[in-house]
């Protein structure tokens, strides 16, 4: 049994089909199979077995099988069926009708459920082409059909819909086009200029046997004329049967255009072409222009956004006489309408909303990590960006970076060759700057330059400790409204970091990365995320900035990342931004291709300026302060203490405190004192190191006062000897009271 004759048999065994006529071949090797499908028709229409929109109680439906199994059948009604009706697609007047029974593809349709799944979509589409309800006005108008066009024509409607002449005068641009097969692949000029006088010209490229034509052509836009400021609204579903020139003008007319206007335009632009040029038997590819009708709908059309006017585009074929130019026969085709690349078309493909476009970001560092996030923010339609970066490209970066080696860039530096990459996506205000990371951070003036005070978010993908630093304390952005988020990969590109700052900067990145050591400490996977396969801990981040050759990481490997934070980072700009501190990490699976994210919230960091050598500022980690509290409130009157582990940062003259080691089994607690035991605490002073990957160490110690109280003479006498023995290492004394935690500094 062949596979048309299973088609058979199960077209057969369908509920919904009363008949199935016996195949009839064609001449392209296809078949053709009748079927005949009881339709359910409005109750006052059974009697006289038609409805009010002309469905018959019985339809014939033709299936042409052609590539069968690969391709469905294509479904075609009878040639005298309606088809002022939505959902049909363009045809020739008199053939058979081909409704569109199906949003998408009915070849996936028939591989995805079958070929039931096709014949249920049929009858469908009658049913509800018998009561009227192919589509409400109150969903919108449903766009003339274009599901099968040879052609396709890239322009922005709206910018076209404006440029359009509203006194019914017929617009004359240019277009470039390329052949393709029996159709065209053009794109409108996007400036729209009336072009009386362009020309039409045709190149013949490619091997002979895939040869194509490339040139320009001119495009006819036209729309009806509008009175009293108002353009007239065309209700009724014209059926698309233009196949040539008479068709095309007739339709033209139909929709209340100047019908004799286009003729004259369509005239004198031949005219002018094969008397005027006389090369026309050059053109093997054929005479051609582009014709586009302007239509004002009742509604808004489906998937426009709001936009009631419709744009029908058409491309005109002359078959000019050999002998006499005079003498032409013409052919058109409806065209597939593609929108011209866009801020709006990319956020609406994305599926983000429009807003996003006036989004605007700050990407600090356009290496490998940020050149990759920087593309997909600009995909998804965000694309008033600004890019800061001082170096410039090498050809070791093209093995990773998201950019191409491209010789018409004549400009070497990463920020400048993001902004032309995406000014080739439509996004005109994207900027670049031509600086270091941290001058930027380290001038109020350059940051009020560069950051806008509206921006979204910013961006800082650099990986460099140093400018971690200074974004830390940069004054600047302290006084600016705009959150700084952090980017950056650890462990030869196993662990993928996203933080973002807390409003108010209440959380800072230094703080959110002392974080992000402290949890290795409790998370193994973590851990041996960060750390790679290196026992370094200076290899944590030297090298994983992707700029170095001494750090071997796939391309795919860091998309797989950028990715991920971009994601991020989107759902930030297009849905807000948590109040709190955010830290995003993701963990890749050695033994596979996935990852594993998690989400950790930074709360508010405790600040105490601290005026003891030299002056200090002390930073205690919200997670850390409220342990403390918790366990000095659990001893009660009793003082307790511990030991604390975090970073010192000599440069921001900055200590954070990112975690505590419990006091060893031989500390003393009283009411009068806390003594802190030494037993194992060396041990687990060194296995907290090891744990966070090597960033935090010992800092000093805490203790409680629950009946408040500073400093006493002991507190200070341990804090010298805790000094001393730091070997010129700042020294931390924190001290837990009712009314709040108070500190100490010291050196030796």
């Amino acid at each position: 049994m062949t596979a048309l004759d299973d088609a058979i048999d199960q077209l057969r065994r369908h509920r919904g089909i009363s008949r199935v006529g016996d195949p009839e071949i064609v001449e392209d090797g296809g078949w053709l199979v009748e079927i005949d499908i009881p339709v359910e028709l409005p109750s006052r229409a059974r009697a006289e077995g038609i409805s009010a929109t002309g469905v018959k109680a019985i339809e014939t439906c033709t299936l042409a099988f052609n590539r069968w199994p690969l391709r469905a059948p294509r479904p075609y009604l009878r040639p005298d069926f309606p088809r002022d009706l939505p959902h049909i697609n363009p045809h020739r007047g008199g053939s058979p009708v081909p409704p569109c029974v199906f949003e998408g593809s009915l070849d996936e349709l028939l591989h995805r459920l079958g070929l039931d799944a096709v014949i249920d979509q049929i009858i469908d589409w009658l049913g509800k082409a018998a009561s009227g309800t192919l589509i409400e006005l109150s969903q919108g108008w449903e766009p003339t059909r274009r599901d099968f066009c040879p052609s396709t024509v890239e322009f922005r409607a709206e910018r076209l819909i404006a440029a359009t002449p509203g006194d019914g005068t017929v617009l004359k641009t240019s277009a470039s086009y390329m052949t393709v097969g029996d159709g065209v692949y053009c794109r409108v000029l996007p400036d729209l200029k009336p072009q009386p006088n362009v020309t039409f010209t045709q190149e013949l490229r490619g091997k002979p046997e895939r040869q194509f034509g490339s040139g320009v052509f001119p495009a006819f836009i036209a729309r009806a004329a509008a009175a009293d400021g108002q353009f007239p609204v065309i209700g009724q579903y014209q059926p698309d049967t233009v196949v040539d020139l008479p068709t095309l003008l007739d339709l033209t007319a139909a929709l209340g255009i100047d019908r004799t206007a286009l003729e004259t335009a369509l005239s004198d632009y031949y005219r002018a072409s094969v008397i005027g040029l006389q090369n026309y038997r050059d053109w093997k590819k054929g005479l051609m222009a582009l014709v586009v009708l302007v239509v004002r709908r009742p509604a808004r059309l489906v998937g426009s956004e709001g936009r009631d006017v419709e744009v029908l585009p058409y491309v005109v074929r002359y078959n000019i006489d050999p002998t006499s130019a005079f003498n032409f026969t013409s052919d058109v085709h409806a065209a597939f309408h593609s929108h011209t690349v866009s801020p709006e078309l990319l956020a609406r493909t994305s599926g983000l909303p429009h807003d996003v476009t006036q989004a605007k970001t700050v990407l600090i560092g356009c290496g490998s990590l940020g050149s990759k996030i920087g593309m997909h923010l600009a995909r998804a339609g965000i694309g008033q960006q600004t890019f800061v970066d001082n170096e410039v490209m090498s050809p070791h970066n093209f093995a990773r970076h998201a950019l191409l080696e491209d010789e018409s860039t004549l400009v070497p530096y990463k920020a400048e060759q993001m902004r032309v990459a995406l000014g080739r996506l439509s996004h005109v205000d994207a900027k670049a700057y031509d600086l270091d990371a941290v001058d930027l951070f380290s001038s109020n003036e350059k940051f009020s330059e560069v950051v806008p005070a509206d921006a979204a978010l910013i961006i800082e993908t650099t990986a460099s400790l140093q400018v971690l630093i200074a974004a830390s304390v940069s004054a600047g952005l302290t006084a600016s409204p705009v959150r700084l988020a952090r980017a950056a990969l650890f462990g030869q590109g196993r662990c993928t970091v996203l933080m973002l700052e807390a409003e108010g900067r209440k959380a800072r990145v230094d703080d959110i990365t002392a974080f992000l050591f402290e949890l290795c400490r409790w998370f193994p996977d973590l851990r041996a995320g960060m750390a790679g396969t290196s026992s370094d801990p200076r290899r944590i981040f030297v090298g994983d900035n992707c700029r170095s050759l001494t750090t071997p990481m796939a391309d795919a490997l860091i998309s797989r990342s950028a990715s991920m934070v971009a994601m991020q980072a989107q759902k930030w700009i297009s849905e807000g931004k948590p109040p709190s501190g955010q830290l995003c990490v993701g963990v890749g699976d050695p033994s596979n291709i996935g990852s594993s994210w998690n989400v950790f919230e930074a709360g508010e960091t405790t600040v105490l300026d601290i005026p003891d050598d030299g002056g200090w500022q002390i930073r205690v980690l919200a997670h850390t302060a409220h342990a403390i509290d918790e366990d000095a409130c659990r001893w009660g009157r009793l003082e307790t203490g511990g030991a604390l582990v975090g970073r010192v940062s000599y440069e921001a003259r900055t200590i954070t405190i990112a975690g505590m080691v419990a006091a060893p089994p031989d500390s003393v607690r009283s009411e009068a004192a806390f003594i802190l035991g030494t037993q194992g605490l060396a041990q687990t002073l060194t296995e907290a190191h090891a744990a966070s990957v090597g960033h935090l160490m010992f800092v000093g110690t805490w203790h409680s006062h629950p009946m408040g109280g500073n400093h006493s003479g002991v507190d200070k006498d341990t804090l010298r000897k805790i000094a001393t023995d730091g070997r010129g290492l700042p020294a931390v004394s924190l001290v837990w009271t009712p009314q709040g935690l108070i500190c100490a500094v010291d050196r030796w």
